[in-house]
C-alpha cells in the first residue's frame, strides 16, 4: 500500500473517531426520572431559585437529542463570595473565581463533546432599546454542548462539583439561554477542511520525495 493512500486512511479514521466525539448518535432522550434525579440534588444546595429551577425541568424535560449553545451573559462581583465562606487562596476576585471555575470545567465539556465556541469581553455599551441596565453583562461565553444529556451528566458528576461554587462566587448577575444553531460555524466544519488540507499537502510532500522512475 502507498504512503499516500495510508496516509488518506489514517487521515479518515482520524475524522471517524472525531464524528464520535463530537455526535452523540445513540444518545437516548432524558429520562423523567434522570431530569429529576439531577435537579433535585441541584434543589438541596440552594443554587437556584425555584423559577430557575423550573426553567431547568422545563429544558432538560423537553430533550430533542441534538446539539445546542449556551449563551451566557456574566457580571461578576468586585469580590468573589463563596456560600461556605472558605477562602481560595489565590482567588479573591470574581474574575479569578470564573478563571478557576473555567479551569475545571473544560476537561469536563471535552470530554463530552462540547466546548466553548465564542468568548468576549464588553468593549463598549451603543444601543439599548431593553430597559435601565439591560447590557449589564461585562463578558459574553458561548459554548456548544453535543446534548442536553451531556450538559445534565456534566452537572451530575463527581469532578464537577469542586467546580460550580466557583462559577456561583464569581457572579454578581448571570443570564444563561440555551439556543439552537441556525447559522453558525463549529468544529464540526472545521475539522474535516482541515483533514482535506492537510491530506492534500502530505500527499504532494510525499510524492515530491519519491524517486522519479526511469523512462524505458
Amino acid at each position: 500500500m502507498g504512503l499516500v493512500r495510508r496516509l488518506w486512511i489514517a487521515l479518515a479514521l482520524v475524522y471517524g473517531l472525531f464524528l464520535a466525539w463530537h455526535y452523540n448518535w445513540l444518545a437516548k432522550p432524558l429520562t423523567a426520572a434522570e431530569v429529576e434525579a439531577v435537579l433535585a440534588h441541584v434543589d438541596g444546595k440552594g443554587a437556584v431559585t425555584p423559577q430557575e429551577a423550573a426553567n431547568l425541568r422545563h429544558f432538560f424535560s423537553t430533550d430533542d437529542g441534538q446539539p445546542f449553545y449556551n449563551l451566557n451573559l456574566m457580571e461578576y462581583r468586585a469580590q468573589a463570595t463563596y456560600a461556605d465562606g472558605v477562602a481560595h487562596p489565590g482567588i479573591s476576585t470574581g474574575v479569578q473565581a470564573d478563571a478557576e471555575y473555567s479551569r475545571l470545567v473544560l476537561p469536563l465539556l471535552l470530554r463530552r463533546g462540547s466546548y466553548p465556541v465564542f468568548v468576549s469581553t464588553k468593549a463598549a455599551n451603543l444601543l439599548n432599546s431593553a430597559g435601565q441596565d439591560a447590557d449589564f453583562f461585562q463578558k459574553i461565553a458561548v459554548v456548544r454542548y453535543r446534548s442536553r444529556r451531556d450538559m445534565l451528566d456534566m452537572i451530575a458528576d463527581p469532578d464537577y462539583a469542586p467546580a460550580g461554587p466557583h462559577k456561583f462566587a464569581s457572579l454578581a448577575r448571570n443570564v444563561a439561554v440555551p439556543m439552537d444553531p441556525v447559522m453558525v460555524v463549529h468544529a464540526g466544519h472545521l475539522v474535516p477542511v482541515l483533514l482535506v488540507l492537510i491530506g492534500l499537502a502530505g500527499s504532494l510532500l510525499l510524492q515530491a520525495r519519491q524517486p522519479l522512475r526511469p523512462s524505458r
